[in-house]
């Protein structure tokens, strides 16, 4: 084997690395709930039967939503920890701190289930939400700050391939037969690999624009350039292209802290383009989870067999990730600004396409089956394009000093409106029908839509000085 393609090998295995550091437990601890709700509510049965409490409806809808629920609050609160740790300590410690502390959540997940503690898997579940979105930032801004230019769409993908991978690893590995009726082995899975990845980030080091810009370590980030670029890599016209990156914006100490970033962020004409484009795009994200989660129900409102109807979060997990690996290969010969656009307009059609099967199946009813097939395209539209490039594009279009910042506020709001329509929609589907998928998707989708094509530029090979002097200019 040459030694360049040995390189590009290794180079591949750095990527996967850093992507599973972040989304394998994400991922996993995104779904294995779904598939194993039954195995929880026995659990919480016993936990109380062993304090003498009589289980009710009330009370176990009360416990379940609670830690369900929990997840979205800690992710809420975990996005604003992570320019806390990235900016100031580094993307690696921030990287580190989440991983390590989600390895020790994991540990008294399983302690809770040997002590039936219901209160101690609710507060386990929120620690590690708050630690999966420190990671998932940190993960982001080590693809996007590591990678070779005409290498960072593909490596900034493997993120979301990771992640739809583990979701549906974590929907298998809950099912009954596997390890859904046995929840300690079930939690257990994850604090291995957690252990593993927490001790390979050492291993990794710091990117190379933290260190230059940040830390204004050149040596250290020549190191890191051609630990993450190859040896052979021009390191000195890397560090270049860096610096006039840093060049962007006024590097005065009092804009520094935190606040400071940003309010930047809101009156600062260019980042505040960035950060509506960059909502813009995750706007077009909120629909997933809802459609994937409770795809079974839809389908069994549109009067598909229960049998079909319950195979089809596997089939739309299949789709996701087929996606996530079509849109990887594909991203940096079409580009991030054509792929969004192209796939969000597609992803739109499939929705589009379900609402009208599961009102004409009224009529017709074998049509009912049309939904299903509209609800895997729109698992693998969304893969191909629409999230990849939504949780990355937000960090190409704003400099290193407020690239973490920008991340947060973007993903904060993403957040809240995931909230909202996953509370929504179904009592919404309940009284209008499928046509709750056009409220609360696709008009919000298309209106983004006409934001990303008047405004957001084509990133792909560019350098982010160039891509943000385009937009100062606009």
């Amino acid at each position: 084997m040459s030694q360049s393609k040995f390189w590009k090998i290794k180079q591949l295995f750095i990527f996967i690395l850093i992507a599973l550091a972040a989304n394998f437990n994400y991922g996993f601890s995104t779904t294995y709930i779904n598939t194993s709700v039954d195995q929880f509510k026995n659990f919480l049965n016993t936990s109380l039967s062993h304090r003498h409490v009589v289980m009710t409806e009330t009370k176990y809808d009360l416990i379940w939503n609670l830690f369900l629920n929990c997840w979205f609050v800690g992710y809420f609160v975990g996005v604003w920890f992570s320019p806390l740790f990235n900016d100031k300590f580094g993307r690696k410690v921030g990287f580190l701190i989440g991983n390590s502390t989600a390895f020790l959540a994991s540990i008294l997940q399983c302690l809770a289930i040997i002590w039936y503690c219901p209160e101690l898997l609710i507060v386990s579940r929120f620690i590690t939400s708050i630690c999966m979105a420190i990671t998932y930032q940190s993960c982001i801004l080590f693809l996007q700050e590591c990678s070779p230019t005409h290498l960072r769409g593909s490596f900034s993908f493997l993120s979301e391939v990771s992640y739809s991978s583990m979701t549906m690893i974590g929907s298998f590995l809950g099912q009954d037969y596997i390890l859904g009726s046995h929840l300690f082995w079930l939690c257990f899975f994850v604090v291995p690999f957690c252990l593993l990845f927490t001790l390979a980030l050492f291993l990794l080091p710091e990117t190379p624009k933290f260190l230059l810009i940040s830390k204004d370590s050149e040596e250290r980030a020549i190191e890191s350039v051609k630990y993450y670029h190859g040896m052979d890599s021009d390191a000195k016209q890397v560090l270049e292209d860096i610096r006039k990156e840093a060049e962007c914006e006024n590097d005065s100490l009092e804009s520094s802290t935190t606040f400071r970033k940003m309010k930047e962020l809101f009156t600062e004409p260019h980042l505040r383009m960035a950060l509506i484009l960059s909502v813009s795009a995750l706007t077009n994200t909120v629909g997933l989870w809802a459609l994937l989660l409770s795809s079974t129900f839809f389908l069994e409102n549109a009067n598909v067999v229960s049998e079909v109807a319950e195979w089809s979060t596997t089939a739309m997990s299949l789709a996701y990730v087929s996606g996530t690996v079509t849109g990887g290969i594909i991203i940096e010969r079409v580009g991030r600004r054509t792929l969004l656009l192209l796939f969000t307009f597609l992803n739109n059609l499939a929705l589009l396409a379900f609402v009208f099967f599961a009102k004409i199946r009224i009529l017709i009813d074998p049509m009912k089956y049309g939904c299903l097939g509209a609800l895997i395209i729109y698992g693998y539209t969304y893969g191909t394009g629409v999230g990849p490039i939504s949780w990355f594009i937000s960090s190409e279009l704003v400099p290193q000093k407020h690239r973490s910042i920008a991340q947060s506020v973007a993903y904060a709001i993403n957040t809240l409106m995931v909230v909202i329509s996953t509370f929504t929609v179904l009592p919404l589907y309940s009284v209008i029908g499928s046509y709750a998928f056009v409220i609360l998707y696709s008009i919000p989708s298309f209106i983004s839509m006409l934001i990303l094509f008047r405004y957001l530029p084509e990133t792909k090979g560019r350098e982010i000085h160039d891509i943000v002097n385009e937009l100062k200019n606009k």
